[in-house]
């Protein structure tokens, strides 16, 4: 962004820790030459050399000034020392105790904020780092640069390797330490790349970003790689407070480690590998030219060198060609270079290379890994009885032109766990970045200072650089008005995947980020700290339509329903805006009032009324609102889908007889009536779990020390399943989680269907229309009550089903019979005759003449 550079912004990175001697990170540079000592002339000629040596002599010239109201630290650890911060680098802590708690980490792992991983330099590289010469696998690539390079960073890693882990995982407690704390130092951004698959909203590093937003510090979190599927956004990503970022293709190159085959000419190029770990370097060998030979060991899968060589002959002063898997890397290596091979090669036999590590030792000749795909052609040809040549050599480079504009197909997609607010919040560059790295990755090339990532980890620091690019131009500007800035001056010429048209605000949110534009969006909707209350009410209550923000999102609309909206005028000049709307298909969107004068400052609501018209209904329809000036355009997405009835999603009452009512909005015209399915009574399992030291789940066929299995059954043609754990149901203040699994009708074959992990016992999972057969619920004891002394936990599990025709005489259910779109209808439940001391689950079922439409689910405790 011309005229901006971050300078005097602090950026939070909470991530795998930092390389605090990267040249990305340094607060100096060199001092200057005259323009004769910066040319060739300088630096070949005798000449110049002799005239230009006292420059070259001078120190460093200073960029950065020390920050000031900075309350941080530079916490010291292995190979970390207080004086490894800078006037750059102004901050590092260290938080690993939530790690400890649930296991072991890495023996590679460094007890610091150094990083192990790589992961969080790569991201603080992105958001700040200075300018600097990349060069990857000892080929200079050229110079590259962070969105905000005079931005400070202060690096917390709460995300440490776990043992055979080659990426680092973080533990809630720690992520929800280091986030206080970031806010506590005083930082102004918070880049976190680091999410659960989990679909809550009130995790514990959920509830501290919030806070952090209410502080004033603005959190941008990635959406995550779990797409494309839809729904797939977890948590945090799913929270309003923060800005949510996808992941998509960047226009340009980028370049590989390779090696090269010379012959046949139909194969001649160079393909993508990987260097292995434990054996020496490509780049303390000589070239290496020599024919590819297949590795025979005779035994059961021949040609995965998990023996010694039967063809050793052959494979003596060749490179031998591995198949991957069967045994450790290094017995693969071993046996080939005990046979005479000068070098390995091993092709995977299912995706891309990877980096091959063991601690078995080391071995006398490199190593290399090749992709499955590549491997096949290669395979064809010693099918064909050809010879292979190939040409192992530090330096070689595939470079690939990469395609801009495409989303990624790993990120995560929307609705959000609270569909009403539309998510992601935009798309950044994250397929192929190439910034800074740590050499001491345990588990990636050794020495490498840069590299290439992907991932919605790779997108997110480039928003926090934006955000903090904002945070300069406008320091008075709250973390709701910046997220506005960066949605509604986003694009929207962004194709799927595959390079197709497609993509919508699911995909990518408002759109693409436009840094340059955000500077002055013309309007913003803005949230004043004290309203944050809000965003946790909606939380609680998931009714979160009202929420200022700048995108709407309906998840349940009943015929027609009203939100309102609030902007403010942040340019310095008045402006008169005309709304245009592109209304979702079978919608009609009505702004009023449709015009807006506003001075400098100057706030205005509006109300945005959909009305259905037609089309099927529970389907998500897509359109847009685009407040238009003379000078701006404030854009926002909005996601709707139609509802022919919009109830309760669940009532509870209590008492063993009772009487209760509810609204219906109904979105259609016709009959209706509700169907009363249950009450039924739980099925409890008494169950006894101890605390998982690990606090990993890991599915398995029988109980094991943290996790209790229950197998339970449920028959042909039920309507609805719930299994449950409850506070009141363990012995002390415990978090059980749980997780559900379907294994057939006869429990041979399991596949996950459901899993709750709150942060207490109060867990739940629903599934509607279960397939008959067997399920595996598992309780796991993530954490146990201190109190209980360590031993474990009785609890009990409650299972619940009803069928689709299984009205159990209990309860009734009456309506009116007849409805019309838009209109509001009362329907009384009323209940007799429950025992006392347990838990009824049943449920009312809204039907109109296309069928079954809502459930309203009831609980009675007795």
């Amino acid at each position: 962004v011309e005229g901006l550079d971050g300078d005097g912004v602090v950026i939070a990175i909470i991530d795998s820790g930092i390389t605090p001697e990267h040249p990305a990170l340094a607060d100096t540079r060199e001092a200057d030459k005259p323009r004769a000592c910066r040319s060739s002339w300088g630096e070949t000629t005798l000449l110049g050399r002799w005239l230009c040596k006292r420059y070259r002599r001078l120190p460093d010239v200073p960029v950065f000034d020390p920050p000031e109201n900075w309350n941080g630290a530079c916490e010291a650890g292995d190979r970390f020392t207080s004086d490894d911060c800078n006037n750059k680098l102004i901050g590092a802590r260290w938080f690993v105790d939530g790690a400890l708690a649930t296991g072991p980490i890495d023996d590679d792992e460094i007890r610091s904020p150094r990083d192990a991983d790589g992961h969080g330099t790569h991201t603080a590289t992105t958001a700040a780092g200075v300018r600097t010469d990349a060069s990857i696998f000892g080929t200079l690539i050229g110079g590259i640069e962070g969105i905000a390079p005079k931005a400070r960073i202060a690096a917390y890693k709460a995300c440490w390797l776990r043992p055979g882990d080659t990426r680092a995982s973080c533990n809630t407690s720690d992520l929800a330490n280091a986030i206080d704390a970031a806010v506590a130092d005083g930082v102004d951004i918070i880049s976190y790349s680091v999410g659960s698959s989990l679909t809550r909203t009130t995790a514990p590093d959920d509830l501290a970003l919030l806070a952090a937003a209410r502080a004033g510090v603005v959190p941008v979190v990635a959406a995550g790689n779990e797409g494309p599927g839809f729904g797939s956004i977890g948590s945090p990503a799913g929270s309003p407070a923060v800005i949510t970022v996808a992941a998509s293709t960047r226009e340009g190159e980028s370049n590989a480690e390779a090696m090269e085959i010379s012959a046949p000419t139909n194969l001649a190029g160079r393909y993508a590998v990987k260097e292995a770990r434990f054996t020496p370097p490509l780049e303390d060998v000589d070239p290496i030219e020599e024919s590819l030979v297949l590795v025979d060991d005779d035994t059961d899968t021949v040609n995965d060198a998990c023996e010694a060589l039967i063809n050793g002959d052959e494979v003596n002063g060749k490179i031998a060609f591995i198949q991957r898997g069967g045994c450790d890397f290094f017995d693969k290596v071993s046996n080939a270079e005990d046979a005479g091979a000068i070098a390995a090669l091993v092709y995977n036999i299912a995706g891309d290379p990877i980096v091959m590590y063991s601690d078995a030792g080391t071995t006398e000749i490199p190593a290399l890994m090749i992709g499955q795909a590549d491997a096949n052609l290669i395979l064809a040809e010693f099918d064909a009885g050809n010879d292979v040549q190939v040409i192992l050599e530090k330096g070689f480079l595939l470079t690939s032109d990469d395609a801009g504009n495409q989303m990624a197909r790993f990120s995560a997609r929307g609705p959000a766990p609270i569909p009403d607010v539309l998510k992601p919040d935009v798309t950044a560059p994250g397929v192929n970045i190439l910034a800074g790295f740590s050499p001491d990755s345990a588990y990636s090339t050794p020495g490498e200072n840069f590299a290439y990532l992907s991932g919605t980890s790779m997108s997110t620091p480039h928003v926090a650089g934006v955000a903090a690019l904002l945070r300069q131009a406008h320091p008075t500007w709250t973390p709701a008005a910046i997220k506005s800035a960066i949605m509604t001056t986003a694009r929207q010429n962004i194709t799927n995947s595959a390079g197709l048209t497609g993509s919508g605000p699911f995909d990518f949110g408002s759109g693409h980020i436009v840094p340059n534009d955000a500077v002055d969006p013309g309007l913003v909707y803005d949230v004043l700290p004290a309203e944050y209350d809000t965003f946790e009410e909606a939380i609680s209550t998931l009714d979160a339509a009202q929420l200022n923000l700048p995108s709407i999102g309906m998840a349940k609309l009943a015929s027609s329903q009203t939100v309102t909206r609030r902007v403010t005028n942040s340019s310095d000049e008045a402006g008169v805006y005309s709304v245009e709307v592109t209304p979702p298909p079978g919608m009609s969107i009505n702004v009023v009032p449709g015009s807006l004068s506003l001075a400098p400052g100057q706030s205005a609501t509006f109300d945005v009324t959909a009305t259905y018209l037609s089309g099927n209904l529970d389907l998500w329809r897509y359109g847009s609102l685009t407040w238009v000036s003379d000078t701006h355009e404030v854009y926002s997405p909005i996601a709707l889908k139609p509802t022919s009835i919009l109830a309760p999603e669940e009532i509870t009452e209590l008492g063993g007889t009772g009487s209760t009512s509810f609204e219906v909005e109904f979105g259609y015209s016709g009959g209706y009536a509700p169907q009363v399915h249950g009450l039924v009574l739980p099925l409890i399992l008494d169950g006894f779990v101890e605390e998982d030291p690990d606090k990993t789940f890991e599915f398995t066929s029988t109980s094991i020390p943290g996790t209790t299995l229950h197998s339970i059954s449920i028959p042909a043609g039920q309507l609805y399943a719930r299994f449950a754990l409850f506070d009141a149901l363990t012995d002390g203040d415990d978090d059980l989680d749980m997780y559900v699994y379907y294994c057939g009708a006869d429990g041979s074959s399991c596949v996950e269907v459901g899993k709750s992990g709150e942060p207490t016992s109060e867990e739940r999972v629903d599934l509607f229309r279960p397939t008959a057969g067997i399920y595996a619920v598992y309780v796991h004891g993530f954490e146990i009550d201190p109190a209980l002394g360590g031993a474990g936990t009785n609890y009990q599990l409650l299972a619940w089903a009803f069928g689709e025709l299984d009205d159990r005489g209990n309860m009734t259910a009456s309506g009116p019979a007849f409805v019309s779109a838009g209109t509001t209808g009362t329907v009384t439940v009323d209940w007799a005759g429950l025992t006392s001391n347990t838990i009824y689950f049943g449920a009312i079922s809204h039907n109109t003449p296309q069928g079954l439409s809502e459930l309203t689910l009831v609980t009675i405790g007795n």
